[in-house]
């Protein structure tokens, strides 16, 4: 079996390394959670950031064509063809000279219809107005512009188109913009074609704002509004100086539409330039979450190894100091010899625990101590009742081989010899029968028979020496007693009780054996009125050789005090209860109280 002190410490590293374990697999847990809801976070605003990011730019594309669209609108020129309008003035005379005409029947109403000067005018405008713009000016304002594409039409159907847009023609819906609308733009996305999209800005421009008749303060302000929820706004900006054209009259300045737009695949590819900085973003958040989660495992890896070393050191310790007075009782008991059974260690330094261990260890030595002593006793006792009987029988040999002699002298002398050695037998038996009982070799053997017959048979065996004392046997019992136990131990137990009983009792006297049965166990009593037993020696009499009466003035010298330590021995080997009282002088009763079920019948019976 392993040493206390290194079970202890087993016990406690292992504690120590369970408690780490828990604590450190919690913490870990904890700080993994915390990280995964801190990554959780910024992936959200990493997230958000791109969302904000996308919708900036896209604002800031929308404003750079909304501003390009509004350089336009200042940059526009008209040109109008004087030459037409003044053929409004040959109306008059053609009118006049159609009667001299072959075909004037058809031309005169032509002429008429002409000379109406509203109606021409409105007829010329459509077809006299065109969009101009300074080259030099334009390349050098729309230089590094958003824009890719861009055209310009006016309510009198005449149209500018950039080089960008060749084939290409962006519509646009006039009737969807309110006529009191001085200045207002749109935002949507168009197909140009199958493979062409484009985000554009639709400007509409009124013809009070354009023009040299335009007053020309240090800022002009454009207002507008959008009509589809899309961003609007307030633009100041200052004016550029416009050519004079002294042959524009104001009312050949129509609205005008400026569009302009950029291929969305710009957009997007911005749009994919963040998306990729955002994903850059989140594996950066997600690398550093698994760095700082491998080294605050390292961390806890370091804590719980330097905890662990600490603590078994400390444990060791506190196991050694806590187990130091077992050392200290160790020592105490190594100094205990044949010649000196006292345990040298004061209680007050042993621990509460071991308190109780240290006085049933005093009192075992003290048992110890005494079973020596009566060891040592038992062996001057045999000694001696050997040695008496030896020495009788040697002294009648000698006696006998002296000088001659009849031979009923002979027989004398070896009647005596034969004596002494059937009692040193008697003796030695007991010895015997007795370490058996020490060694367990002779076992409890049970089996049904007549206790009753059994006592009678007891009865008669002691009768005679009864008898030669004067003293009566009573008996009383009933006729069968069929129990279930050990008749040989218990006819030994009953013969040593009824033979101390008249061994140790008054010429004259009485002796009692009684058999009373009880549910489920049987009393014995051995009842006489001798000597008695002085209460001193009553917790004394089952021991071996000893003699409540030493000095041998009453009984025979064949009583070596070896009876009722045989029979006390039998008693606890049937599970039997002995009890004795006892007064000086008023005799002794002995009760045996045998568990074990039976059968009876009563009678009472007397012998003498």
């Amino acid at each position: 079996m392993r040493s206390i002190r290194f079970s202890l410490t087993i016990c406690f590293l292992a504690l120590l390394a369970l408690s780490l374990g828990s604590a450190s697999l919690m913490a870990y847990r904890s700080a993994s959670r915390n990280l995964e809801g801190r990554l959780s976070i910024q992936k959200e605003l990493a997230q958000t950031t791109y969302k904000d990011r996308c919708r900036d730019e896209e604002n800031r594309l929308d404003d750079s064509l909304l501003f390009q669209a509004q350089t336009l609108a200042r940059l526009v020129q008209f040109h109008v063809d004087w030459g037409k309008l003044k053929h409004l003035e040959l109306h008059a005379l053609g009118m006049l000279t159609s009667p001299a005409n072959p075909g004037a029947f058809v031309q005169a109403p032509v002429w008429a219809l002409q000379s109406t000067r509203g109606f021409a005018f409105d007829l010329f405008r459509r077809a006299t107005p065109s969009i101009r713009f300074d080259p030099a000016e334009l390349l050098t304002r729309l230089d590094g512009q958003v824009a890719e594409f861009f055209q310009i039409d006016t309510a009198w159907n005449a149209s500018y188109k950039s080089n960008s847009l060749e084939a290409m023609t962006m519509p646009v819906n006039m009737a969807t913009f309110a006529p009191d609308d001085v200045l207002h733009w749109e935002y949507e996305e168009l197909q140009l074609n199958q493979n062409l999209k484009v985000r554009r800005v639709i400007l509409k421009a009124s013809r009070f704002l354009l023009g040299p008749t335009l007053p020309t303060p240090q800022r002009n302000r454009f207002s507008g509004s959008n009509r589809n929820g899309e961003r609007g706004g307030d633009r100041v900006e200052s004016p550029s100086p416009r050519p004079s054209n002294t042959n524009t009259d104001s009312s050949f300045r129509p609205a005008i539409f400026i569009q302009c737009a950029y291929d969305i695949a710009k957009r997007d590819n911005l749009f994919a330039s963040l998306a990729q900085q955002r994903d850059e973003d989140i594996l950066t958040f997600a690398n550093e979450h698994k760095k700082n989660l491998e080294e605050f495992r390292d961390m806890l890896a370091a804590i719980n190894m330097i905890t662990f070393l600490a603590g078994g050191g400390i444990c060791f310790w506190l196991v050694r100091l806590g187990l130091s007075p077992l050392d200290v009782l160790t020592s105490s008991v190594s100094r205990i010899n044949e010649k000196d059974f006292s345990l040298d260690i004061s209680e007050s330094k042993l621990p509460g625990e071991l308190k109780p261990i240290a006085s049933r260890l005093a009192l075992t030595l003290d048992q110890l101590k005494k079973a020596f002593e009566r060891e040592k006793q038992a062996t001057a006792d045999i000694s001696h009742e050997l040695r008496t009987p030896l020495s009788a029988m040697l002294a009648t040999l000698d006696l006998a081989l002296r000088k001659s002699r009849t031979v009923e002298e002979y027989r004398e002398m070896l009647e005596d010899c034969r004596e002494n050695c059937v009692n040193m037998r008697k003796d030695v038996e007991r010895l015997l029968a007795l370490a058996r009982l020490d060694a367990g070799a002779d076992p409890f053997k049970p089996e049904i028979f007549d206790l009753s017959q059994l006592a009678a048979d007891c009865v008669k065996m002691i009768t005679p020496l009864a008898n030669s004392k004067g003293i009566s046997m009573h008996i009383s019992c009933e006729p069968t007693l069929e129990i279930n136990s050990d008749p040989g131990k218990l006819k030994e137990i009953l013969v040593n009780l009824l033979h101390n009983a008249v061994q140790y009792n008054k010429t004259g006297g009485n002796v009692f054996l009684r058999l009373a049965p009880r549910p489920g166990s049987m009393v014995i009593e051995v009842e006489d009125d001798g000597i008695g037993i002085e209460e001193s020696k009553k917790n004394k009499i089952f021991e071996r050789f000893f003699r409540a009466d030493s000095s041998r003035t009453h009984g025979d010298s064949t009583n070596c005090g070896l009876g009722l330590a045989i029979v006390k021995g039998y008693a606890e080997l049937l599970g039997a209860g002995l009890e004795v009282t006892s007064q000086p002088d008023h005799g002794s009763t002995f009760k045996l109280v045998l568990v074990t079920p039976m059968n009876h019948q009563v009678l009472t019976e007397t012998v003498v």
